[in-house]
Parts: C-alpha cells; sequence; structure tokens
C-alpha cells in the first residue's frame, strides 16, 4: 500500500462514517486461500487468464457461485481445470483473510468512543462475510451494514451508494466514505458523498484529526523493558 493519502476538502461537517472492508479493516489476498493447494504459477495463471477479479466481483454482486463456474466452463473448455481452481479458492475462503489491517481497528474503536456513527459498505458476498465479519467484533457496534451481494449490486455502482444513503437517511454530503479503491471512491463523490481513499492507518489517522473526527494524536501502549 502507498503511505500517501488522497487529501480530503470537506464542504460540510462529517456527521457519518461509511467504511469498506476489504483491505481496510481485514486483509483479503486470495492466495492465502489456495497456498499449498495450487501452484502459484498456476494460480497467476488462472487470475490473468480467467480474470478472476471479475468473477469475484460477480459473486460480490449476488450471482449464484454455481453460475460463475457454469459460465467459466463455458468460456475456457481449453482449461477444464479452472473451475476447480475457483471451487478450491470459494472452500477455503476463509484462508484469504490473512490478518487485520495494522491501526485501523484501533482507529475505529476511537471513533466510537467519541461517538460517531459508523457503518459498512463492502463489496462481499453473503455466506463468505458471514465468517469475515467475526473477525472483527466491533462491527456489531456499527449503525449499519451493507453487504453488495445481499443487494445484488456492487462497487462502484452509485446504486449500492444510494441504497446505504437511503436505508440510514444519512446525508450524502455530511457523510465522509473511506475504500480502498480508487474507483470506489470516485464513485462515492458521484453520488455526492465526501470520500478518501485508505492507504494506511498512518495517514487516516491524520485525516480524521485534522477533521476533528479523532481527539488527537495516538496514544501508545507503555513498553515494558526486557531485562
Amino acid at each position: 500500500m502507498s503511505t500517501t493519502a488522497t487529501r480530503v476538502r470537506p464542504q460540510a461537517p462529517i456527521n457519518a462514517i461509511v467504511f469498506d472492508y476489504g483491505n481496510v479493516m481485514i486483509v483479503w489476498d486470495p492466495k492465502g486461500a489456495v497456498s499449498g493447494r495450487i501452484p502459484l504459477d498456476e494460480w497467476d495463471a488462472f487470475v490473468e487468464g480467467a480474470d478472476f477479479h471479475a468473477l469475484n466481483l460477480r459473486s460480490d454482486a449476488g450471482d449464484d457461485f454455481e453460475d460463475v463456474i457454469a459460465d467459466l466452463t463455458a468460456a475456457h473448455p481449453e482449461h477444464p481445470e479452472w473451475p476447480t481452481m475457483m471451487r478450491i479458492y470459494r472452500e477455503n475462503f476463509e484462508h484469504s483473510i490473512i490478518g487485520h489491517v495494522p491501526g485501523t481497528i484501533a482507529i475505529v474503536h476511537e471513533l466510537l468512543d467519541a461517538g460517531v456513527p459508523l457503518y459498512l459498505l463492502s463489496n462481499f458476498d453473503v455466506e463468505p462475510f458471514e465468517y469475515a465479519r467475526r473477525l472483527v467484533p466491533e462491527l456489531e457496534r456499527f449503525q449499519g451494514l451493507v453487504i453488495s451481494a445481499a443487494e445484488h449490486l456492487a462497487k462502484p455502482d452509485p446504486q449500492l451508494y444510494r441504497v446505504a444513503l437511503e436505508r440510514y437517511d444519512l446525508d450524502p454530503a455530511t457523510t465522509l466514505f473511506i475504500d480502498d479503491s480508487a474507483a470506489n471512491v470516485a464513485a462515492a463523490r458521484k453520488v455526492g458523498m465526501q470520500a478518501l481513499q485508505f492507504t494506511g492507518a498512518g495517514s487516516l489517522r491524520a485525516e480524521l484529526t485534522e477533521l476533528g473526527l479523532i481527539p488527537g494524536p495516538a496514544e501508545l501502549p507503555p513498553i515494558t523493558p526486557v531485562n
């Protein structure tokens, strides 16, 4: 990740924050799901040749996984192994979540403690999300969660942002959206939201502090000297 953030230029006070999930709070790396199961050179060839990210986006948009597999099979008869590789990824999805993004959960805690209303807007298939949500218990304190597959839409489709805004009665002009994808940030701005591209917790903390949403510098826990 880059360490330079896209600066926020607020036109109005921020009354709510909408977070993305993958690679903002949790680290998603598909190779974690296939490690030791598929040789990496074969996986890389599949990702490029079959356009894995487009296939995954279809699942995020609520397409039935078996329909995705059927279309993949029909589109690439010369690679009968590719549907099996997609199934291996899906069956081992939990291993694609390799940890928390450093520093973000601490920021979430500070925002919650400060009383800032928080929401989630994430591209995720419904079933995998039920596993992934357990990794961040703080989501239970969010005011609302919008998961793309449940809406049969996926970012950067502007309609998905409108679903979140309308469902929770959010004013886009006073709502800040945070996402690691430049395309998703641009789409949020097109529907009138303020938006920040996430590039790391340090930059995010600095931006939110300047916006008055976090009270001040981070406090580090005391370090116990090692004898």
